[in-house]
Formats: structure tokens, C-alpha cells, sequence
């Protein structure tokens, strides 16, 4: 018999004396799909379980529901669910099931065992549609693994399949496998010139052309920013890695249309094979990213391969990280003082804050080197924090025992530390927690470092000058910095490069081009600085060119604290020249 229940028709056959309460009860409690059996045959469904499976109650009353729903792949697992209905009373399981035109539908599925006195049992299965859930499961883990922008793998993903790769490999020695490390070269500049939706518009479109360059079954990921890792697999030869690096530098070689602008956009790629050596994804990453630092220092758009002479870099390199990682611990190192002068007085004037390592032996050396392992390793902001504190509270202690003078400070900044996120926030904490003047305080910048990106360089500039710190360009006239950059910068000092400081003497080429130089700065109200001065000849020849202040080992190397502060007592007021 057929009942209309809110104008929809609700089906039964069979039914025992008073099921029909019991099917209203059911249907205005439960929002799914029900069908209700004796023994294994369908004796009632609900109008929802026709809206999801698309079967009428004719085709399925009677019949059994595992005949009409579950896929063949899912037999085994339908079976032991009825069994452990039967044996618990109750069980229920995220599993998917088919419709009645052979689509796939997820659902949520319920078993209660159902029975009458008198009555054969079955089973009461409810079906909750969890299509929408899984699709917000799916797009959830999408994101979880892939890029927002790009569409492709991301950092987590790449590793995962990385592994794969390498454990097929470790299977089958005749296939390799090989990574990609690509960063594009002018990116910054591109963000700058264009805008952030020019700069992304512009990822996206290498992500297509790096997928269009590689084999279906490689991997093309985003890692960061402007980086992108590549995972070629399968790999006979070397002549298929040469193969593709080609197809992927050809790409870089076609110009991007931005904006309706032709752009050339290069690219630095390192790639690494793998090898035995090669224990963690990780490491194989970490190699080919090495090879493309290679690749950019040779200029760009290259690409260079890891090899056992890299290999020997690398090792001397985590070598020196691992002493950098110990020397922080440790805290075996120091800041000294080297001074600088007023060229025509001789008077003292400050002083350069200066990194010294302090070996186990008590002796004290350079950092120069380290630093470069600090900056790659991410050490350097430490460090300049620790150098400014330490600086910070010896000027402090100087002004208060030499209140009638004004001697400065200068601390050095990597191009590293400065485009650092954190370093305008370490300029404010330790100026605020120190009584010096900041203008006392000199900030030395090298002119390679502001030209590295000079819009996002003049932003950083610009809010250190406004923390009253003053500004000096460092190794100037090592790079021919134009002079507008002089222009626009908030610099107060110019410190003139080594090289240059080493060549000049009383005449010639290099003589007149200090003069000029020294020309210039005065026009634009600079001090212009003279470092590394090492012979008198020298210092006869900057005077000549009305440099004002000096530096070098012809008057003072760095000095320890204590040196340095002797060094305030004697020449008090006095000239050094006749100690020079």
C-alpha cells in the first residue's frame, strides 16, 4: 500500500500492524535518506533517500539494498559493516555508495538493527549526503598543499613527493631523480616599478611556462616568494636533465607581457642530482638551492649544476656554521674599537664598533668571515643586536666620564641586516632603552647594499634618519652609485672605499678623482671619510684633497674596550698627529 505523507509518497510493502506510526515518527525525526529492511529485503524508504539515490520505491522495495547501492570495490567493506551492525546493534562509517545512474555519492551512513516481535530482524540505515563536507575536506587539503597564487605544490608537498621519488630510485639505480632550485633575478625591482598584482600576475605566468617546460610526470612547486623547485623524475641521463634546464632557460629567454609591457625576466637555476649522500629530501633541496646562489652570482639566466667541487664549498660552509652556531652559545665573542680622526686637527672623533671572535686559545681575530656565514645562516640580526647593545653602553659610559666631548659611534650594517623585517623594531627598542643622543650614533651602509634594491632601501633609510641615527654610505666608489642616489638618501657621510684610499697619492688620475669625489660631497654637505689609511703618503694625499676624517692601521687598529678608553685618556682634547 502507498500513504501520502506532506504531499509526498512514502512507500511500504509487507509491513507489520503499526510500522506506519512508527515510518512518520522516522520521517519527521530524521532529515536523511532511510531504508528500512526484514532480513535483507528493502521493506520502506523514505521520499529523501529517492531524492539522493534517484531510486522510485517500486525499484526498490523488495530488493536488496546492496545489490542497488554498493560499488563492487566497496562489497568486502558493506559485508563487515552488517556483520558489526548484527553484532553491536548499531554502527555507522563515512563511506560512499552508488545512485541509480552508477555516480559515486559520499555519505554518511548509520545501521540500527531494526526487529518486531514476531518478526524476522533487519535494519533501520539511515544515508546523510556528506558531498558538500568532502568537497570542503578537498579543497581544504588543496590549500593545505598547494599554493593560493600559483596553483602548484607547495614547500610540503614538493618534500613528499621528493621522498617518493628518492625511494624509487634507491630501487631502481638505472632511474634518477634530480631537483630544481629556480629564483627569478629583478624580481624586487619589478614589485617596485609595477605593484604586488603586477609582481603576482607575473608568478603566475612563470608557473605555466615552467609547467609547460617539464615532462607530465615531473613536479613544478612554489616554495617562497620568487622561488620555485622543480622534481624531474625518472631521469636515463644526463642528457635529459641538460634537455630540460634548456626548454626551462628558453622560456626565461622569451620576454613576459605585463601591463601591456614587454619585461625581461631572467632566471638563476641550480640543479642537484641525487646521490648517495643524499639521505633526506631536505639535503637534495638544499644542495640545488646552493648550485642556483651559484648560478646568480655568475650573473643570472644560467643554470649551474651541484658538483663535487660545490660539494667541498658546502661542506666548508656548514663547517662554519656549525662554529657560528658554537660561538653563539658560547658567547666567545666581542666588540672592539677602532677610532677615526679629524684629518686637519688630529683630533680624536669616535669610533668604529667592530666584531672580534675569541678563539679558545684566549687570542682574539676577525669576524669578517663569519659575518658572511651569519648573514647566509641567519645569524646576523643576532649579532647586530648584540653589537648595538654592547656599542649602545660604551658610548653611554664614555659621554658620562668625557661629558664636555662628542665623540660618535658607527656600527656596520650587512645588506642582509638591513632589508631585515626586524631591524627598524631593534633600532627603536635599543634607542629607547638607552639615555645616548641617536646622532651620535652612525649607521654604515655599503653602497652595494642600498643599490641591491634602492626603493625599498630608501624606505628602510628614511625611518632609520627619523630615529635620529645619522647615515654613512660605505665603500663609496666601489660601485659607481649614481648620484641620484645621493640625492634622495638621508646621508650624512661617505666613506670612501679601500681600493680607492690604497691608489691615491700626490698626483695623477687617482688623486684628481678623490678631489672630485671630495668635491662632491662637500657640495652636497657630506663628510666625506677615508678609510684604511696605512701610510703617511697617503694621509698627505687626502689632505690634499680636503678630506675630513681618517681611519687606518697608520693611526690605531681596534682596540678592546679598555685600549680604547686609554686611548680617550691620553689624546683628551689633543691632536694625534704627532703620535701617528
Amino acid at each position: 500500500m502507498e500513504e501520502k505523507w506532506s504531499g509526498r509518497r512514502v512507500a511500504d510493502r509487507n509491513l507489520p500492524q503499526g510500522s506506519c506510526e512508527l515510518l512518520r515518527g522516522l520521517v519527521r525525526s530524521l532529515p536523511e535518506a532511510v531504508a528500512v529492511t526484514r532480513g535483507e529485503e528493502v521493506i520502506f524508504v523514505n521520499p529523501e533517500f529517492t531524492e539522493l539515490f534517484g531510486y522510485t520505491p517500486e525499484q526498490v522495495i523488495g530488493s536488496l539494498l546492496g545489490d542497488l547501492l554498493v560499488p563492487e570495490e566497496r562489497r568486502e567493506e558493506s559485508l563487515t559493516l552488517l556483520e558489526l551492525a548484527r553484532r553491536r546493534g548499531r554502527v555507522a562509517i563515512d563511506t560512499v555508495r552508488m545512485d541509480s545512474r552508477g555516480n559515486p555519492v559520499d555519505v554518511s551512513i548509520a545501521l540500527a538493527v531494526f526487529q518486531q516481535e514476531g518478526q524476522e530482524p533487519g535494519l533501520i540505515a539511515s544515508f546523510r549526503d556528506i558531498r558538500g563536507r568532502r568537497q570542503s575536506e578537498a579543497r581544504l587539503q588543496h590549500y593545505a598543499l598547494h599554493d593560493v597564487l600559483t596553483g602548484l605544490p607547495n614547500r610540503a608537498l614538493f618534500l613528499d613527493r621528493l621522498k617518493l621519488a628518492m625511494a624509487r630510485r634507491a630501487r631502481r639505480r638505472d632511474q634518477n631523480c634530480a631537483v630544481m632550485f629556480v629564483d627569478l633575478d629583478r624580481f624586487k625591482e619589478i614589485n617596485d616599478q609595477h605593484g604586488h598584482a603586477a609582481g603576482d600576475a607575473l608568478l603566475v605566468e612563470v608557473a605555466e611556462r615552467l609547467r609547460a617546460a617539464l615532462r607530465p610526470h615531473d613536479t613544478a612547486a612554489r616554495l617562497s616568494g620568487d622561488e620555485f623547485a622543480l622534481l624531474l623524475d625518472n631521469l636515463t641521463s644526463m642528457d635529459d636533465l641538460r634537455m630540460i634546464a634548456a626548454r626551462i632557460l628558453a622560456e626565461f629567454q622569451r620576454a613576459f607581457v605585463l601591463e601591456g609591457k614587454m619585461l625581461a625576466v631572467g632566471a638563476s637555476i641550480g640543479v642537484a642530482m641525487c646521490a648517495e649522500d643524499h639521505q633526506l629530501p631536505e639535503h637534495l633541496l638544499r644542495d640545488a638551492d646552493y648550485a642556483m646562489y651559484r648560478a646568480k652570482q655568475q650573473g643570472g639566466l644560467r643554470c649551474e649544476i651541484f658538483d663535487s667541487q660545490m660539494q667541498v664549498h658546502l661542506i666548508l660552509r656548514n663547517e662554519r656554521e656549525s662554529e657560528m652556531r658554537a660561538l653563539l652559545d658560547r658567547r666567545d665573542f666581542a666588540v672592539w674599537y677602532q677610532p677615526y680622526y679629524h684629518l686637519q686637527s688630529g683630533t680624536l672623533q669616535g669610533f668604529e664598533s667592530l666584531l672580534r671572535w675569541r678563539r679558545q686559545n684566549g687570542t682574539y681575530e676577525s669576524l669578517q668571515e663569519m659575518l658572511q656565514v651569519a648573514d647566509h645562516a641567519g645569524y646576523a640580526m643576532h649579532l647586530n643586536r648584540e653589537t648595538m647593545r654592547t656599542s649602545c653602553e660604551q658610548l653611554q659610559a664614555w659621554s658620562q666620564q668625557w661629558r664636555d666631548r662628542t665623540f660618535s659611534l658607527s656600527i656596520n650594517l650587512s645588506a642582509r641586516q638591513l632589508y631585515h623585517p626586524e631591524l627598524i623594531g631593534l633600532f627603536s627598542s635599543v634607542l629607547e632603552s638607552s639615555p645616548i643622543d641617536p646622532h651620535r650614533l652612525i649607521v654604515e651602509i655599503s653602497e652595494g647594499a642600498l643599490s641591491e634594491d634602492p626603493k625599498a632601501a630608501l624606505r628602510i633609510v628614511d625611518r632609520l634618519a627619523e630615529r635620529g641615527v645619522r647615515i654613512a654610505v660605505d665603500n663609496f666608489g666601489s660601485q659607481l652609485a649614481p648620484l641620484s642616489q645621493l640625492l634622495r638618501f638621508p646621508i650624512d657621510i661617505i666613506k670612501l672605499d679601500r681600493e680607492l684610499v690604497a691608489s691615491v697619492s700626490l698626483n695623477g688620475k687617482h688623486l684628481a678623482a678623490l678631489r672630485s669625489i671630495t668635491e662632491l660631497g662637500h657640495s652636497l654637505g657630506l663628510t666625506v671619510f677615508a678609510q684604511g689609511v696605512e701610510h703617511a703618503a697617503q694621509m698627505d694625499a687626502l689632505r690634499a684633497a680636503g678630506c675630513d676624517m681618517v681611519q687606518g692601521y697608520l693611526f690605531a687598529p681596534a682596540l678592546e674596550p679598555g685600549a680604547a678608553t686609554h686611548l680617550l685618556t691620553e689624546q683628551s682634547g689633543s691632536s694625534a698627529w704627532g703620535q701617528a
